[in-house]
């Protein structure tokens, strides 16, 4: 039995909605955890397969191969990775900038775009709404997921900018904000059962994609969602791998000053479960 990651957050439901059902006779077991604590798990081999967040893939990628054609991606706005700000953000330099600890992609690519294209430079400090040490007189905030829409309807701040609009607008490509993730030793040891657990994942999201009106009906509420907002919300996310995503990937190790070429990481099923 190989251990596999699972995201908390709504985003990611149409992936797991088959799971979820019980299309499958999956007999893997899943961990549930927000993603900074799914990437360092799957770096310690303590899980076997994780959706990973970009900025573990690309830091450590001499431990992974991906998944072909999965991610978690945005083709123009996200939604639900958000910077919130009480004042312009040109107003921020110097000032306490708060970033969620559950996600390196995000926070990495907020301190470029706010020195890089804004030129400044704030005092950052980490919170974790697990640990409640969000103050809530914070000037600015990056939340994500399930958090970053809990923000947005207490309406406490100004400004709010999309991260995945913010990269669109620079690069005019997709925003992959997480891949999928395979620890090369599990691959190498259990091939057979990573290329199963491959064709459930797809499977289950083919089911989430049919039933997305069923998702939003029973998960919107979570999150303080209409149904309708839901799945408007839901428009706007990709769960490909496409060739543009791959040229994200490498923009954004770029933007790290890692050179990688991605698509050397992906997996090629033959019909002996090798690489290819």
């Amino acid at each position: 039995m190989l251990k596999v990651g699972k995201i908390e957050y709504i985003n990611v439901l149409p992936i797991y909605f088959g799971f979820i059902k019980k299309l499958d006779n999956f007999n893997h077991k899943f961990i549930e955890a927000v993603p900074s604590e799914l990437n360092q798990m799957l770096r310690h081999g303590e899980i076997d397969i994780s959706p990973i967040s970009s900025y573990e893939f690309i830091t450590n990628s001499r431990k992974y191969y991906l998944f072909p054609d999965f991610s978690i991606s945005s083709l123009t706005k996200v939604k639900s990775v958000l910077f919130f700000s009480k004042v312009p953000i040109r107003q921020l330099h110097k000032k306490d900038v708060w970033l969620t600890k559950s996600s390196m992609t995000s926070r990495a690519f907020i301190e470029y775009l706010l020195s890089e294209n804004y030129g400044i430079e704030p005092n950052y400090h980490y919170y974790s709404m697990k640990e409640g040490n969000l103050p809530k007189t914070a000037t600015s905030v990056l939340a994500i997921g399930d958090d970053a829409f809990q923000l947005l309807k207490q309406k406490n701040f100004r400004f709010t900018y999309d991260l995945g609009k913010e990269w669109y607008k620079i690069n005019k490509l997709p925003f992959v904000f997480a891949v999928w993730g395979v620890r090369k030793e599990t691959f190498e040891n259990y091939p057979k059962k990573v290329r199963d657990i491959f064709e459930a994942f797809k499977k289950s999201r083919e089911y989430g994609l049919e039933n997305l009106e069923k998702i939003a009906s029973i998960y919107s509420k979570k999150v303080g969602l209409s149904k309708e907002e839901c799945l408007a919300y839901y428009k706007y996310l990709n769960y490909n791998l496409t060739p543009d995503h791959i040229e994200s990937l490498r923009k954004f190790a770029s933007l790290l000053q890692i050179n990688i070429q991605p698509e050397n990481a992906i997996l090629k099923f033959g019909g002996s479960d090798e690489i290819r």
